[in-house]
């Protein structure tokens, strides 16, 4: 029996170089044996920071583990973007591309700042669901809160989501596994049939990251979300925008 293709996949940039070293030290480890790493870098430096990853990482580990990065501004001739919303959502469906391509049977998106436990894709397989994700808190401080979301408001137009609180994690998490309207981007396993119905998208005036619809554009094809809630991911993120990080 042949074990399903692992597509590693997720924007980067140089913000995130930070841990870097740390992140694919982790993934190297995963003890699931049929994985390929492909990143797609949005820096604004002519692929000066994929160059950088491949150079390091390609030597470190060797050109049989499959690790490239590339960068997504240049393969697709998009200089003059600056909106960080659209430079996501191209290196997103840069990823997405590159699995069905590619004949992936799954994606393991997976963010450069999220580290979970080495044997995370053999236990969200084991659930053999479209889009099963482990969770990760994100913000800072007291606003520091699980990524998860409960679906509240829906109607023809519009789907309204509404993230967990930080006091609901005690309650909610207790190792099952559990549907959910949203749970981001970060470690999330998603069969690759889903992508051949869903690419990433935005919406420039509402401001919304491509996660947002992505769980909206799954619930409008009845793909349901699930959280394995026995699964916790370490988030190393750094605050950013009006505490001074620029991801521009």
């Amino acid at each position: 029996m042949n074990l399903p293709k692992i597509l590693i996949c997720s924007p980067t940039a140089s913000a995130k170089n930070y841990c870097f070293d740390e992140w694919i030290d982790n993934v190297m480890n995963f003890t699931y044996p049929n994985f390929e790493i492909r990143l797609y870098d949005n820096t604004n430096d002519n692929g000066d920071n994929a160059d950088l990853l491949n150079t390091k990482y390609q030597s470190k580990y060797g050109y049989d583990k499959k690790f490239f990065a590339i960068n997504s501004l240049v393969k697709n001739d998009s200089h003059g973007i600056k909106s960080v919303i659209e430079k996501m959502c191209i290196s997103h469906n840069d990823c997405r591309q590159y699995a069905i391509e590619n004949y992936f049977d799954f994606v393991l998106h997976l963010e450069t700042d999220v580290f979970p436990e080495k044997d995370i894709i053999q236990k969200l397989l084991e659930h053999k669901k479209l889009v099963v994700g482990g969770i990760y808190y994100r913000d800072e401080g007291k606003y520091r809160k699980p990524m998860m979301q409960r679906r509240i408001y829906v109607t023809n137009s519009h789907i309204i989501s509404m993230n967990f609180d930080k006091s609901e994690d005690i309650f909610f998490m207790d190792g099952t596994l559990k549907q959910v309207a949203h749970i981001g981007l970060g470690c999330v396993l998603i069969d690759t049939k889903v992508f051949h119905k869903i690419s990433f998208r935005f919406v420039e005036r509402e401001g919304n990251h491509p996660d947002t619809y992505f769980a909206e554009d799954c619930f409008r094809n009845k793909i349901p979300i699930y959280a394995d809630t026995s699964c916790v991911a370490r988030h190393e993120n750094k605050a950013w925008g009006i505490y001074g990080v620029d991801f521009t």
